[in-house]
């Protein structure tokens, strides 16, 4: 056998070589799961004034995968895929609501429609957000108009059919979404339409930007 060693600008660009390959290969993050606790927990960075940007859809997006176009405008961002998370709350045994449809959101302008009036369903969800060793409902990170508390009751959704046409990415929303894995119960897309922006960040009970946290999705399975 014979063994070929390289010396000198050989070996750097040899290395470097090595190095960019390695980064190809790395495989994509992935959620964690807990089962003794139910819960699916993926790795974030906030984006604390990004609900309030002046493009965009607006105090829509709380939980974003980095590969979605709407990361832009989402107060946390996971290099976990939406498709991932569904996976994961599956093998968890959370069940989908699928009872959303793409004209939940086409049509929110058409008052003769029903769609936009649905509210998502499927499996209960609590959405908590962990830094520096210290777990944070999402209710508390958020402030809704016109109320001491914002209203949030999370469901699974699933939703995952529309995604060929939504792109965007959304883990959580705070809206009865069919674009978000998880939406929120208690807001319909005719809310988001009627009423306008309703929910924004509260900047001073969050890290400073970038600031690396995990989301945990604890699973509220419903007793037979």
């Amino acid at each position: 056998m014979t063994i070929v060693t390289c010396y000198g600008p050989d070996m750097r660009l040899a290395a470097a070589l090595l190095i960019t390959l390695i980064g190809w290969g790395a495989p994509p993050a992935k959620p964690v799961l807990d089962r003794a606790q139910g819960e699916v927990r993926i790795p974030a960075i906030v984006q604390p004034h990004a609900m309030d940007r002046p493009f965009g859809i607006r105090g829509h997006h709380a939980v974003v995968w980095n590969g979605g176009k709407s990361n832009t405008w989402a107060l946390f961002v996971s290099p976990v895929s939406d498709h991932d998370v569904r996976l994961a709350l599956d093998s968890l045994g959370a069940r989908r609501g699928e009872n959303l449809t793409a004209d939940t959101w086409n049509a929110r302008e058409d008052p003769h429609s029903a769609e936009p009036d649905k509210r998502v369903e499927g499996t209960p969800i609590d959405v908590l957000v962990e830094w520096s060793g210290k777990r944070f409902p999402l209710s508390s990170l958020i402030s809704e108009k016109d109320r001491p508390a914002p209203a949030l009751d999370f469901r699974y959704g699933g939703n995952e059919r529309w995604q060929k046409g939504f792109l965007s990415g959304c883990i959580v929303c705070l809206y009865s979404c069919p674009g978000g894995a998880i939406g929120n119960h208690s807001h319909t897309i005719r809310d988001w339409t009627r009423d306008g922006v309703i929910y924004a960040s509260v900047p001073e009970r969050l890290p400073p930007s970038g600031t690396k946290v995990t989301i945990i999705l604890k699973t509220r399975l419903e007793v037979p």
